[in-house]
C-alpha cells in the first residue's frame, strides 16, 4: 500500500510540474515561432534589445530593420520579441 501511494504521489508531482512549467513554455515557444514566421516587409517590430523599427527586407534567417531615416541594421530573425504595439 505504501509503495502504491509513493508511485501515485510521484505521478501527481510530475503532472503538476508539467502543467505549471513545461506546458506554458511550449505554448510560449509556439507563439514566438508563429510570430517569426509571419513577419512581412513593412511590419513594425521590437527587438529583444529594445530597438523598434520597420522591416525593410527579409531573408530566411535575417532581416534589415530601419530604425531611423536612412539608418538600417541587419539582424537575425530570432532577435525579434514582438510586433510594436502588441502586448507581450
Amino acid at each position: 500500500m505504501n509503495q502504491l501511494f509513493s508511485v501515485i504521489w510521484i505521478a501527481f508531482l510530475f503532472a503538476i510540474f508539467y502543467m505549471l512549467i513545461i506546458r506554458p513554455q511550449q505554448v510560449k515557444m509556439k507563439k514566438r515561432q508563429e510570430l517569426i514566421s509571419s513577419l512581412r516587409i513593412g511590419d513594425r517590430i521590437e527587438t529583444i534589445g529594445g530597438l523598434q523599427g520597420v522591416i525593410m527586407s527579409l531573408d530566411t534567417e535575417s532581416l534589415e530593420l530601419q530604425i531611423a531615416p536612412e539608418v538600417t541594421v541587419t539582424m537575425m530573425r530570432r532577435a525579434i520579441s514582438a510586433r510594436a504595439g502588441e502586448e507581450q
